[in-house]
């Protein structure tokens, strides 16, 4: 297949997927797939459309495949590591996630994810480190600090609960849980010897 066909081939796949068709994209991915065993990519796109239909495992196999075929394809490694957390087997996606991190450092999204994973297994100050680090490069990214105010509240660290949560409430004031939180952490701390 020539190089004009196989893009012209992806836009219909990225078409019938934003028609919301995913059964023509995963039909068309797979004879790529099957075109081209040695492409990552193919196999990585074919993975994101069995995670979006709810088909964690062979989501897995494909990001898997994509990784034996080249190691150091960190997309599919970050995307890995986002179904395994989503099929409950966190310890492997922190081993993802790792892997990511270890390829780039500034991977945010990593940071946040292997901070999620952390959090589930109670390793909270490993969990704080990356949900920090994940802040340091999006700022702005309101769950980060959505669940460091959750982590700080646990530890009883409640003027850094508040200040989380207040930062949450400046991005989105509409955040009913970041609300509720911060009426009561704020109240833990004005109760603080």
């Amino acid at each position: 297949m020539e190089a004009n066909q196989i893009n012209s081939r992806l836009i219909d796949i990225f078409n019938y997927q934003r028609q919301g068709d995913t059964w023509k994209a995963m039909r068309d991915l797979k004879e790529l797939v099957q075109a081209h065993p040695r492409d990552t990519i193919y196999h990585k796109l074919l993975g994101n459309t069995y995670f979006h239909m709810g088909l964690l495992d062979w989501a897995i196999d494909y990001y898997n495949q994509a990784i034996e075929i080249a190691p150091d394809y960190i997309d599919a490694h970050y995307d890995l590591g986002v179904a395994l957390y989503h099929r409950a087997r966190v310890n492997e996606a922190i081993k993802e996630f790792q892997t990511v991190l270890e390829l780039d450092p500034d991977y945010h999204a990593a940071h946040y994810r292997i901070a999620l994973c952390y959090q589930h297994v109670g390793k909270l100050n490993a969990a704080i480190h990356h949900f920090l680090e994940s802040t340091v490069v999006t700022p702005k990214y309101v769950m980060a600090h959505y669940h460091l105010g959750e982590i700080y509240y646990e530890q009883g660290e409640f003027e850094k609960a508040e200040n989380s949560f207040k930062r949450v409430m400046q991005e989105d004031p509409q955040d009913a849980a970041s609300a509720k939180f911060l009426d009561i952490v704020s109240k833990q701390v004005q109760n603080q010897p």
